[in-house]
């Protein structure tokens, strides 16, 4: 989520049931909480893109890396950009460029407030960004849509209408495309029950939802999405921005990343939960987050919206740098290496 949006936290996140956060954007940070079997962090390198890249994803296409994240404004102005990328040569150094690579969004959807994008790559070799934006007639409101390229860099063309726009239970956001050894195709994505929390004045499930999609153009739905996730009481209101990897040796693992918490607080953490029963799961939840605040010597803050590339090694992340004046958060980008030791993920 951009950082003007915070401006609209108390109706988002229903904040009513959070008031120990309110509004602070940098709080007094908390400590990581130890645990003799917490993994380090030695792999984590960062800010490897030192301005606001919130919410990213990769993808290494022909060994070249390209970046996708969250836009940075609120309202429609001339230069503003739906969605901003980057490009690295090794996945050390990378350029912020200043192009659009979806400088339309569906005619579903009003401009502003398009989130969490994440770009994947067809068989055919063209490519497909799943994006999060505010349909025209329900705008407190967020829908998953897709639009499609013949280049990694777009400039992509959005589809007519949302994927998923499940409004009746708050809407959907954060999607994050996954292909399976067998060819299938997925989209999983987030149930933004929270965005309901101020209305009804109590706190909603915000399941994270498995759909298959054509494994052709990776946009047709294929049968009804599967629950695979829900937040528990030391989530808070949500667990959201998921993304889905499977690991095959020494025999096959699926795991699931998710962020939990508020993401403008010291407790928004990277979880993760695993499956060794298939991509539906069920998953077990990891008892110690993967990242949180304080990790790396106390770099990290409110790490989140980690996203992990085909092979299921390589990463991108958020944290947020530093306090900013006002309601605004910098969130810049990160990397690092996972290693699956069983079923106990460290990085």
């Amino acid at each position: 989520m951009p950082p003007e949006y915070i401006l609209s936290l108390s109706l988002h996140f229903g904040l009513r049931a959070k008031k120990a956060h309110s509004l602070n954007i940098r709080p007094t940070p908390v400590a990581p909480v130890p645990h003799p079997n917490r993994p380090t962090t030695s792999s984590l390198r960062g800010p490897v893109i030192d301005r606001n890249f919130a919410d990213p994803c990769f993808i290494d296409v022909n060994g070249i890396y390209y970046a996708f994240a969250t836009n940075k404004y609120v309202r429609p102005q001339p230069g503003n950009i739906n969605i901003q990328f980057a490009v690295s040569p090794d996945f050390n150094d990378w350029s912020l460029t200043i192009k659009d690579a979806l400088p339309k969004i569906g005619a579903w959807a009003m401009d502003g407030l398009v989130w969490a994008p994440d770009v994947v790559r067809l068989d055919d070799g063209s490519f497909v960004m799943y994006y999060s934006a505010r349909p025209a007639l329900v705008p407190h409101h967020h829908c998953v849509g897709a639009a499609t390229s013949k280049t990694v860099q777009g400039p992509y063309e959005p589809l007519p209408k949302p994927l998923v726009c499940p409004l009746n239970q708050g809407g959907a956001i954060d999607p994050d495309g996954f292909q399976d050894v067998d060819g299938s195709r997925y989209m999983i994505y987030k149930v933004d029950g929270n965005s309901l929390n101020n209305l009804t004045h109590n706190e909603h499930p915000t399941p994270l939802m498995l759909q298959q999609v054509d494994p052709v153009d990776g946009v047709t739905l294929v049968s009804s999405p599967v629950k695979l996730l829900d937040r528990v009481k030391q989530d808070g209101p949500l667990i959201e921005g998921p993304a889905i990897s499977r690991i095959s040796r020494p025999s096959p693992i699926y795991l699931l990343f998710f962020s939990s918490n508020v993401f403008t607080t010291p407790l928004y953490d990277i979880s993760y939960a695993t499956s060794t029963t298939g991509i539906k799961g069920p998953y077990t939840r990891s008892n110690i987050p993967l990242l949180m605040t304080g990790d790396d010597g106390g770099k990290l803050y409110g790490p989140g919206g980690l996203d992990v590339g085909v092979g299921g090694q390589k990463v991108v992340f958020h944290s947020i740098k530093e306090e900013v004046p006002g309601l605004n958060v910098t969130r810049t980008m990160w990397t690092g290496k996972i290693v699956v030791n069983g079923t106990v993920v460290s990085i």
